[in-house]
């Protein structure tokens, strides 16, 4: 049937494009995956449309989109990703004596799906069960996005003008954040202070996949600027927590990217 090989072979596409570490060009495409150009670039244009793959005109080159990163995060936000993680933010938050939270990324944003707060009274954090915050701006936006292929950063953050802030700190720009996630992949966690709310910092890192692909973060929140051998510390039981959810969802962690 017509409509069962469209189907099959937009699947297909979809699976082969999840699985390459770069975009590709159409002929690849419609060469490893054995479908006429014609019908592939059909395809494309759809997929494009509903922002399963995203184009890249000047080098004519086609990657996954965040489409297809939001149903597989979809997948966990059905209740896998909150009851695993639940036992480990309460772990890290005795650990550390910090609120701690878990989140994914929701297009631009970080969602955030579970708060973990400490038995002392402290003052309110802007982050909530349910807050969508700019990822760019959040250590735990960066934490997932310093592990994704520069192409799907583009795809997820470009938009006219400067990167959005909110406190007037933070990268307003794509080529300042990309030198922060530089830096954040290769020590393996994020740190932010006062982008989001003065003077609350936050180190976080990412949860990954079975493909080692970022699909969640975890994090800690707090007021006060520590020493750095205090930052090493919490970021430090932030991995090992991010690290432990990983396993516990099947997935292999990802430290040190190039």
């Amino acid at each position: 049937m017509p409509g069962e090989i469209g189907a099959v072979r937009t699947l297909r596409v979809l699976t082969y494009l999840s699985k390459r570490s770069r975009p590709v060009s159409a002929g690849t495409i419609a060469r490893d995956c054995d479908i006429p150009r014609s019908s592939l670039y059909r395809i494309l244009r759809v997929m494009e449309r509903m922002y399963f793959v995203v184009h890249l005109p000047e080098d004519e080159l086609w990657g996954i989109g965040i489409g297809a990163f939001e149903i597989g995060s979809g997948y966990l936000r059905s209740g896998v990703l909150e009851r695993s993680g639940r036992p480990l933010l309460v772990r890290l938050t005795r650990r550390t004596g910090m609120v701690s939270h878990l989140g994914v990324l929701h297009g631009s944003d970080v969602l955030y799906l579970l708060k973990q707060t400490t038995d002392e009274p402290a003052r309110p954090f802007v982050t909530a069960v349910g807050v969508r915050l700019p990822a760019h701006l959040t250590a735990m936006g960066r934490a997932m996005l310093a592990q994704l292929p520069a192409h799907q950063v583009r795809a997820i953050l470009w938009r006219p003008g400067e990167l959005v802030t909110r406190t007037g700190r933070g990268p307003r720009h794509l080529s300042e954040l990309r030198e922060i996630l530089r830096a954040d992949r290769s020590r393996g966690y994020s740190v932010e202070s006062s982008s989001t709310t003065e003077e609350v910092s936050c180190v976080a890192a990412a949860v990954f996949d079975h493909e080692g692909l970022p699909i969640a973060a975890v994090g800690v929140s707090y007021y006060d600027l520590p020493s750095a051998a205090e930052v090493e510390r919490i970021a430090s039981a932030v991995r090992e927590t991010a690290d432990g959810l990983t396993t516990r969802l099947s997935g292999t962690p990802v430290r040190r990217r190039a």
